[in-house]
């Protein structure tokens, strides 16, 4: 069976039990802050099992794209190296919101396992939770009772809290599960030893496929579980096993998913490919695996980048480089060519990525330069820290400067070591790791430095249903419903979380920062200093408690604050759409920023814009403020009603699949969008935009500032105008003014270039002339207390004479603007036939004159502040120069 079929298949069955088909939801995760990425089925619906939001259906299926390599959940190093393991995987997953329970779940796991997929129902095993002591749980009976009734008891086993209880992290919804595994072994393998001993074993033909997970409890921040008052179902199939176990292969890798795309790296590698190369082998799987990741995280909006999301997705594209380079011997872009593979193989179930195909291969392909650019430039210093341990005599480099040249540079440990063993050097592997560890724990450390007690519930039932009425009201009357505290033990910091019935406060989201503001009564002043959206509700961070929580309040927006920032979200928008008219429809917004102070829009464009086109969109936002067009915002119930009723950009559009959505227009744009706006385009009154520039391959970004930060920027740039203007004495015409002071700087400049030539000539010959023959060494030795030098000057000199001069050694002092400068020189023949090197030389001076040096065998530099060091400089370099000469007169003999 096909990969399309068993996706169609499966979704087929639920619909005929009554379970509404939904498509999946984005990959990365924008709004849940504990996540980077979708990790399992059950992400995008935490807030139906936490109760925060009431599901539209009861029963829900579908096939939720998922990425494990971070956290708790991370398949990372197993990926290419087993037969089964993967960065990106496709999870079938049913869903019951308070409706059936274990009975139909298990049913209904079986029908379909073995009498619409057809698996023999002896390869089936599943395993029931035993009980846990320290949770005080029993045996999960019932499970045990409904499996018994399908699935022979030998084929049933027991396990504990690490395999058979579920748990989404450290606190919240959680319950027993039963696992389904399937025995792909041959029968005379099953003969030797049945397959019940071999569950979670970790055989690579013994492989759980299926979870049922009855969440009934939530684990609270105190380690104690709470049973819910609404029980649910969580179900999760990965399709990657399921297509292995249907397609009878003992691999992922060689089912319909990747060998196609497998076949197509293999036949381009040629004669480079060797079926037997493990190593090749491992490369091969991991580049098909970790380009799906890839394609689908970019195709649903997240870009490689050094941070975030972005940083998880730009490590997995470096990792697959790095195998492409180490054992498939690449030294150009290899990754992206295996897009349209990919496409062609997937476009059936997603068509969406035939539209995107070139974009994501540009993109690709420019992250596979630049970080061949990172080992260009890494290559050049491993081998800079290899000459200097050659040098030196010493075998073993040190772990904390390798260290250094990975997290600084992100130059790969493993590239590192390939090259130093290529020189018979070795790597102190334990510094190494040491520094590692430690970078490992201090981000754990802050990652778990935010410490979120349970919620403290102050009102119930009664006021449930909180909501955000600050489209209309900038203030209300609120009681507050729940409360927790929050530690910062990075910062040492608490606060508290508040919950409100209902909320003129906008939590941060879509760009714009969340609201600040205050809630008082006659008793209290609380400030409120941040607003933000946590499983859809509404959290107002505040330093303090009120003295009495049962008390009402008058919740207050920040006026001032909020109104720049609602001219700047609808700048926003008047600036997509000016970018539409004025550069074309392929834009699409990528990114925003949306504060009190400045705008930042980042849009998918091909190549910088002309300061003609960015004069051009500049005005066409100022005239629609100046059109002071009226704003209107509609809302519908999902986006499917709002496309058939009104017309916008496809921005963000996956965002907003299975909720309602609220189109914002001002005239001729039209938008999806959850954010506050003027009522009007000319309260706005002026903007202007700062900057134009790139962030990646084919993302722009454009920085603009609105209102009043925008007169007063237009004042700054009139004033200085002006002073300008006083300064060149009031010319009638400034511009053709100025063009005349610069074209004579240029004259001056060529002329100032030529005098300096002159001196350079007349310095060499003198320096030429003070040469001292030592054998068959020229030595120079010129140290000025007195007269002050450019330094560029005779760096050109010394540099020049090395090349003009046969054989030379020479040594230079001099000072500027209070500083000393030490420069050193070599000739190649000089270093290779006397073993003299410029940088041992100079090490040696530089404390003379409290310095630091820097440079290389031919060339050195010290620079340092103590004038009088320079008589000690000079003494070393007598000393030197009868050491050279003593040198030069036993070679001879």
């Amino acid at each position: 069976m096909k990969y399309k079929l068993i996706k169609e298949t499966f979704l087929n069955f639920f619909q005929k039990k009554k379970h509404k088909i939904i498509p999946s939801f984005p990959i990365f995760s924008k709004n849940d802050p504990t996540l980077f990425f979708v990790n399992a089925g059950m992400n995008p619906f935490k807030d139906y099992f936490l109760g925060h939001v009431t599901p539209e259906y009861t029963r829900i299926a579908n096939i939720q794209k998922c990425l494990r390599i971070t956290g708790k959940h991370n398949d990372l190093e197993n990926v290419g190296y087993d037969n089964y393991h993967h960065t990106m995987f496709e999870m079938l997953g049913n869903w019951s919101f308070g409706d059936y329970s274990r009975k139909e779940t298990i049913e209904w796991a079986w029908e379909l396992l073995t009498k619409i997929y057809h698996i023999p129902h002896q390869n089936v095993y599943v395993s029931v939770f035993i009980g846990d002591k320290k949770d005080e749980l029993s045996m999960d009976k019932e499970t045990l009772k409904f499996w018994k009734t399908l699935i022979h008891e030998n084929n049933i086993l027991f396990f504990g809290k690490k395999e058979n209880f579920w748990e989404m992290g450290s606190t919240g919804p959680c319950g027993p599960c039963s696992e389904i595994h399937i025995d792909l072994r041959n029968e005379k393998e099953k003969k030797i030893l049945s397959g019940r001993y071999l569950i979670n074993k970790k055989h690579p033909q013994v492989i759980e496929i299926w979870n049922l997970v009855f969440i009934e409890f939530i684990r609270k921040s105190d380690g104690t579980l709470e049973k819910l008052d609404t029980k649910h179902v969580d179900t999760g199939m990965g399709l990657e096993r399921l297509c292995m176990v249907l397609q009878e292969k003992i691999s992922s890798y060689e089912t319909d998913i990747f060998y196609p795309i497998i076949q197509d790296i293999e036949y381009d590698l040629g004669n480079v490919y060797n079926r037997k190369d493990f190593n090749q082998n491992v490369s091969i799987r991991i580049i098909a695996d970790h380009l799906r990741a890839i394609v689908f995280s970019i195709l649903d909006g997240q870009l490689p980048s050094n941070n975030g999301a972005g940083y998880v997705i730009r490590r997995i594209l470096r990792r697959a480089v790095i195998f492409c380079i180490r054992f498939l011997y690449k030294k150009e872009p290899f990754l992206y060519k295996f897009v349209d593979s990919l496409v062609r193989e997937m476009k059936n179930s997603f068509p969406e990525l035939e539209k995107k195909k070139k974009y994501i291969r540009n993109i690709l392909k420019e992250e596979e330069l630049s970080f061949f650019s990172v080992i260009e430039k890494g290559s050049k210093k491993i081998q800079h820290i290899i000459t200097q341990h050659k040098e030196k005599n010493e075998q073993i480099i040190n772990g904390e400067e390798i260290f250094q040249l990975y997290d600084t540079y992100g130059f790969p440990m493993e590239l590192t070591k390939t090259l130093v063993e290529k020189n018979n050097l070795f790597i102190d592997e334990k510094s190494f790791q040491k520094k590692l560890l430690e970078q490992k724990k201090r981000s754990k450390k802050e990652k778990n430095s935010i410490i979120k007690k349970d919620w403290i519930q102050v009102y119930h039932d009664s006021y449930q249903g909180q909501n955000f009425v600050g489209y209309d009201l900038i203030e209300c009357n609120i009681l507050i419903l729940k409360y927790r505290e929050v530690e910062n033990k990075l910062k040492k910091i608490r606060y508290y979380e508040l919950v409100f019935s209902k909320t003129p406060f906008y939590p941060e989201g879509g760009g714009q920062l969340g609201d600040t503001g205050l809630i008082k009564n006659e008793f209290d002043q609380i400030d409120v200093f941040d607003t933000k959206i946590e499983n859809s509700i509404v959290i107002h961070c505040v330093q303090r408690l009120p003295s009495n929580v049962f008390s009402s309040f008058r919740a207050i927006v920040n006026q001032n604050r909020r109104e720049e920032i609602e001219k700047n979200h609808t700048s926003t928008h008047l600036l997509h759409f000016a970018l539409k008219q004025v550069l074309g429809n392929h834009i699409q917004q990528k990114g925003s920023y949306v504060g009190d102070d400045y705008i930042r829009f980042d849009f998918s464009h091909y190549q910088k814009i002309k300061i003609q086109e960015l004069y051009k969109i500049e005005n066409f936002v100022q005239e629609l403020i100046f059109s002071d067009i009226l704003l209107k915002t509609k809302t519908f119930h999902s986006l499917q009603e709002a496309q058939k009723n009104a017309f916008f950009s496809e921005t963000f559009e996956n965002k907003y699949k299975q909720q309602e959505v609220r189109v914002v227009t001002f005239g001729k744009s039209s938008e999806l969008c959850i954010g506050t706006h003027v009522k009007h385009t000319g309260l706005i009154q002026v903007f202007e935009i700062l900057s134009e520039s790139s962030i990646s391959h084919g993302i722009r970004r454009i920085k603009a500032i609105t209102s009043k930060k925008a007169i007063r920027h237009l004042k700054s740039i009139r004033d200085q105008y002006q002073s300008l203007k006083k300064m060149m004495k009031y010319p009638d015409d400034p511009i053709k003014s100025f063009s005349i002071l610069k074209n004579s700087n240029e004259k001056l400049k060529q002329e100032i270039s030529k005098i300096h030539l002159d001196k350079i000539k007349i310095l060499k010959k003198e320096y030429s002339l003070k040469a001292i023959k030592l054998s068959s060494i020229k030595y120079i030795c010129e140290i000025d207390l007195d007269q002050e030098k450019e330094i560029n000057i005779m760096r050109k000199i010394v540099l020049d004479l090395r090349h003009e001069i046969h054989n030379l050694f020479m040594i230079t002092g001099f000072i500027k603007n209070e500083k000393v400068i030490l420069f050193i020189s070599v000739s190649d023949s000089v270093i290779k036939n006397y073993n003299i090197h410029a940088h041992k030389i100079i090490c040696g001076m530089s404390s003379h004159i409290h310095g630091k040096y820097w440079g290389n065998s031919f060339f050195a530099t010290a620079m340092g502040t103590k004038k009088n060091g320079l008589n000690l400089v000079l003494k070393d370099a007598i000393a030197y120069q009868n050491h050279l000469q003593n040198k030069c007169l036993n070679l001879k003999k």
